[in-house]
């Protein structure tokens, strides 16, 4: 992040989306719910020290809040990122509620997440080195991209898998790739 001051009261960001480090993947993720609270979606895709896409996935969700839908979004894509067999893991949400529940590791018992906070932290033992990172909205375009289409799924879908990048990330994967930079 670059920092500069455009008047005496306000300081900006000039952000980026950053390639992981090498050895490592990086897993963006979003979450997605509508504020009737009648959809609710997931979304990530996994790229390498290169930028290179790997995968991506799509899922309708079940769930009560936004809050929780990012929560699920970071398990879907530890879940997916840990079968295909990556072990050192990034995964950025831009969700600042969601990584301090993961990051902070002591949640109450009786809070409504504990269940999934828990497991994602449980699943993060089987990775060999794993940060959760929070990254600002513009950084995070794909796994977004991702989310919204999820929502277009109909009830009943399974999760999407997708091999090679879809149409609507191709103009998103490319402002990753070159280091496009963006105002926060």
């Amino acid at each position: 992040n670059i920092f500069f001051q455009i008047d005496n009261s306000s300081f900006k960001r000039l952000v980026c989306w950053i390639p992981p480090p090498k050895g490592f993947v990086k897993i963006n993720c979003d979450g997605a719910y509508t504020w009737d609270g009648k959809k609710a979606a997931a979304g990530g895709v996994i790229r390498d020290s290169q930028g290179k896409f790997l995968f991506a996935f799509s899922s309708v969700l079940r769930v009560d809040s936004a809050a929780e839908a990012e929560l699920f979004a970071i398990k879907l894509g530890m879940e997916i990122g840990i079968s295909m067999g990556y072990k050192n893991l990034v995964v950025e949400s831009d969700s600042l509620t969601a990584i301090q529940l993961i990051n902070w590791r002591v949640i109450h018992q009786r809070h409504p997440f504990y269940a999934l906070v828990s497991s994602i932290t449980q699943m993060g033992a089987n990775a060999d080195y794993i940060t959760w990172n929070h990254v600002f909205r513009e950084t995070n375009s794909v796994a977004d991209g991702l989310a919204k289409y999820g929502l277009s799924l109909s009830s009943k879908s399974p999760v999407i898998l997708f091999k090679f990048p879809p149409n609507f990330l191709l103009s998103p994967l490319c402002a990753d790739k070159i280091g496009t930079m963006y105002y926060c």
